[in-house]
């Protein structure tokens, strides 16, 4: 059964399950979502496409170099800015004492009933954010996707080696620095980690892996199976069970 090999390796890398608010945290590998929405951005689909055929591809990922959790401290709003020359000229009252009507960056702006943008005072008011942002730095993983459609991965492999789109992992900001194609092996989630050699620069020698598996003892559950589209906000449980494996070294000639 094929299987399409994804080189994942980049200065940083950002992969949530549980972000909520400002704070934006990561996980230790990249989940199916995530390399789901990789493949569909390199595919060429849009936000509303079908993702049925790529959600029923067999998921595996093996950490050949974990990387280490770095963070990012960023801001956001607050501040103090005059009234702008637009808002001052809709509403003289505003303009006799600007100084008087320094603002924060306007949230939920919606027109009031004369047709005039508004923002509600609080919302003006609002004080800066701090965003922490967390990564994995110097990361490198191989991810398999299993399908009994050779002609699918064929496709996808394609598409890797020329993205109708930018490709990132995780986040935008978040480039791979090593092309993500790696190629496509006769080996189902069971067998290629265990056979396909190490990533170069790998740290480990018998790296972790986490393999799609129905659910059951010894499985751990996570929202990371993608939707039917990205246009419904709603990811499905994904189970997957850990293992630690000992794969080839790299090789020159067997590896990209």
């Amino acid at each position: 059964m094929p299987t399409v090999l994804l080189c994942l390796s980049g200065v940083l890398q950002s992969y949530g399950i549980t972000s909520r608010w400002e704070e934006r945290a990561t996980g230790p590998r990249p989940t199916k979502s995530a390399v789901t929405g990789l493949v569909a951005n390199a595919l060429g689909r849009d936000l509303d496409a079908g993702l049925a055929d790529l959600a029923a591809l067999t998921f595996a990922v093996r950490a050949d170099r974990p990387g280490q959790l770095t963070s990012d401290y960023q801001t956001a709003g607050g501040g103090a800015f005059p009234l702008d020359p637009l808002t001052a000229a809709t509403d003289p009252r505003l303009a006799e004492t600007p100084e008087a009507w320094l603002y924060g960056a306007a949230r939920k702006p919606a027109p009031d009933a004369d047709g005039q943008l508004r923002a509600p005072w609080k919302a003006k008011e609002r004080t800066t954010v701090l965003s922490p942002k967390h990564y994995l730095q110097d990361a490198a993983f191989l991810v398999g996707l299993t399908t009994p459609s050779a002609l699918l991965a064929q496709d996808i492999t394609n598409a890797l080696d020329r993205p109708a789109r930018v490709l990132y992992l995780g986040r935008r900001c978040c480039p791979p620095d090593h092309p993500v194609a790696h190629g496509i092996v006769d080996e189902d989630a069971e067998s290629w980690p265990e056979q396909v050699p190490l990533l170069r620069r790998a740290t480990t020698t018998t790296p972790r892996v986490w393999i799609e598996t129905p659910p059951g003892p010894g499985t751990t559950a996570r929202p990371e199976q993608p939707p039917t589209t990205f246009a419904v906000r709603d990811h499905p449980v994904l189970y997957t069970r850990t293992l630690m494996t000992s794969p080839p070294p790299y090789l020159d000639e067997e590896s990209r």
